[in-house]
């Protein structure tokens, strides 16, 4: 038999069927990621920080929020475990550049492989996500899913180095990307583009 929703991700259900809306539109509407309004509503928690907004989607004061997150926590369905698929992965990649959200990804596999070709995680050390992405988030990314313009991604380019931002569009070995938090208006053309990986989930990460 399955677990029981909690009351926090029960409210979440009941509201959004209530406003009638597909959870990419409540994504959208509140700035979250998709898959992570998808994983609370399975059971995940949300950190502190999100916490406001979540406040508002539901029409309660923060604090009630806070509330029935800490009691969801304390119950003994196991919520707050990474769901299975991701368990275990690696971690790849460092920050080499956070103003420019560039990361860089040594070979591995006896020098023969930059890219990971598995789900794998990185840590998000560098602000140009934000609000969406906040430094001191882990976020895993799952290569076999096809990348969509407004999914959040990491794009992998010649030479090992990778940039994190939001898909506008890909063709013809070209990414170009967004980041809402860089001094630099506008897009990011990436060329030489030989992944784009999908961030399908982001936690933030215990100090």
């Amino acid at each position: 038999m399955a677990p029981s929703k909690s009351r926090f991700a029960q409210m979440l259900l009941n509201e959004q069927t209530k406003q009638g809306l597909t959870d990419r539109e409540v994504a959208a509407k509140y700035d979250w990621l998709q898959q992570t309004f998808s994983r609370w509503k399975m059971g995940s928690l949300p950190r502190s920080h999100m916490f406001a907004s979540i406040a508002a989607f539901l029409g309660v004061p923060t604090e009630q929020v806070a509330e029935i997150v800490e009691e969801a926590g304390q119950s003994a369905s196991g919520n707050t475990k990474l769901p299975v698929a991701f368990s275990g992965v690696r971690t790849y990649g460092r920050v080499t550049d956070r103003k420019d959200g560039k990361y860089v990804f040594e070979a591995y596999n006896q020098g023969r492989k930059r890219i990971p070709e598995g789900r794998y995680a990185i840590l998000i050390d560098t602000k140009v996500m934000e609000p969406a992405l906040m430094v001191g988030t882990k976020a895993w990314l799952d290569p076999a899913i096809w990348p969509k313009p407004g999914n959040e991604v990491m794009v992998h380019a010649k030479g090992g180095a990778a940039w994190l931002g939001r898909l506008v569009s890909i063709a013809d070995g070209r990414a170009e990307i967004e980041r809402p938090a860089t001094a630099t208006a506008g897009t990011m053309t990436i060329r030489d583009v030989e992944a784009v990986h999908v961030i399908v989930l982001s936690e933030r990460v215990s100090s």
